[in-house]
C-alpha cells in the first residue's frame, strides 16, 4: 500500500482491507518520503486488528511509485500480490473472488471491473460526489487493447509474484504509467483474466485536488503524456533493432495515404453537402415565391366573386 502525507486516505485505506472477507493476506505499507506521523498512528490505531499481518517502510526521501511497489513487493512472500494506493477501494469481495478464479484458471492474474468514484476532502472529510463505470465497455485485457492505452488500474489487478521472476518488477525510473508499463511487458508472455460482473474495485479520483492529496493520473496530467511518449519511443526502437524499418516505413507510408484519401473524400463529401443545401435553398425561395403568387391570385378571384354577388343582388338579379 503506497501512501505519502495522507493520513485521512490511509485510514479508509486499512478499514477498507480490515473488511476484506478474505483474511489470509498480509500488508506492506511504504510510506514514500512522507511524514512519519501521517502513516505511524494511523497504523497502530488499527493494530490490534492488524495483528502480525502488517509491516510499515519508511523512505526518507521519495523514490516514486514503482520504487515503492517494488520495496513492498520484496519485502514480502505472498503467492498473490495486489498494488493498493491508500485513495483506493474494494469491493469487500475482492480479494475472495480474485483467489477463486486464480484457484481455477492459469491467467497470470486477474482484474475486475471498476468504478470510478469522484470525492473531495473537506477539512478532514471524505465526500462522494458521483461515480460512473471505468472502461463500461471493457471486455477483457488484452495486449491489443492495452498498446493504446492502460486499461486496468493498479487497485483493479491480482497477479501472481511468479511474474516478476520472468519479466522483472516495476520500472523505477518512470514516475508515471509504471503499472501500464509493466502491464504490457506482462502482456507479451502472459494472460489476464477478467471478471465481468458487479464492480470490486473503486478508483477514487479528486479532480480539483493537488499536491499529495491529488490523483497522479490528474495533477500530472503533462507527465504522463511524456512518459507515455518516451515507453512507445523505447519499444519502438527496440522492435527496430530485431526488425529493421522496413515494415514500419511502408505501414507509415501507407497510413499516410490511407488518411489523405479519407481527407479527399471528406471535403468531396463536404463540398457536395455545401452544393445540396444551395439547391435546397434555392428550391425553397422558388417555392416560397410560387406560394405568394398562389395566395396573390386566390385573393384576387376572391374579390371578383365578391364583386359578382355584391352588383347581383344591387341589380336584384
Amino acid at each position: 500500500m503506497r501512501s505519502r502525507n495522507r493520513s485521512v486516505l490511509l485510514d479508509r485505506a486499512l478499514r477498507d482491507l480490515l473488511g476484506q472477507s478474505m483474511t489470509q493476506w498480509t500488508l506492506v505499507v511504504v510510506n514514500d518520503g512522507g511524514d512519519r506521523a501521517e502513516v505511524d498512528p494511523v497504523v497502530d490505531r488499527y493494530r490490534l486488528q492488524l495483528g502480525d499481518r502488517v509491516q510499515v517502510i519508511h523512505h526518507d526521501v521519495a523514490r516514486g511509485m514503482e520504487a515503492a511497489s517494488n520495496a513492498g513487493i520484496k519485502a514480502s512472500d505472498s503467492e498473490f500480490i495486489a498494488i493498493h494506493d491508500d485513495d483506493d477501494e474494494w469491493h469487500p469481495e475482492f480479494l475472495e473472488r480474485t483467489l477463486a478464479y486464480l484457484a481455477h484458471h492459469d491467467d497470470a492474474g486477474v482484474a475486475v471491473r471498476t468504478e470510478l468514484v469522484y470525492e473531495r476532502i473537506t477539512d478532514g472529510t471524505i465526500e462522494e460526489i458521483s461515480r460512473e463505470i471505468f472502461q463500461p465497455q471493457l471486455q477483457s485485457i488484452t495486449l491489443f487493447d492495452t498498446l493504446r492505452h492502460n486499461r486496468c488500474v493498479p487497485i483493479s489487478l491480482l497477479y501472481r509474484r511468479s511474474v516478476h521472476d520472468r519479466i522483472g518488477y516495476y520500472n523505477e525510473s518512470l514516475s508515471v504509467v509504471g503499472d501500464w508499463e509493466f502491464q504490457l511487458r506482462l502482456l507479451q508472455q502472459h494472460t489476464l483474466g477478467f471478471l465481468d460482473e458487479e464492480p470490486l474495485a473503486f478508483w477514487n479520483q479528486r479532480k480539483d485536488a493537488t499536491g499529495d492529496l491529488g490523483n497522479s493520473v490528474i495533477v500530472g496530467d503533462a507527465e504522463h503524456r511524456r512518459l507515455d511518449q518516451l515507453v512507445r519511443e523505447i519499444h519502438l526502437k527496440e522492435h527496430v533493432s530485431q526488425s529493421g524499418l522496413g515494415s514500419l516505413l511502408y505501414q507509415t507510408s501507407y497510413q499516410q495515404r490511407e488518411f489523405d484519401h479519407l481527407h479527399h473524400r471528406q471535403n468531396y463529401s463536404e463540398d457536395l453537402l455545401r452544393q445540396i443545401l444551395e439547391s435546397n435553398n434555392r428550391l425553397a425561395e422558388r417555392v416560397q415565391r410560387l406560394e405568394e403568387a398562389v395566395s396573390d391570385a386566390s385573393l384576387v378571384s376572391l374579390v371578383r366573386r365578391r364583386y359578382r354577388q355584391l352588383k347581383s343582388r344591387i341589380l336584384g338579379r
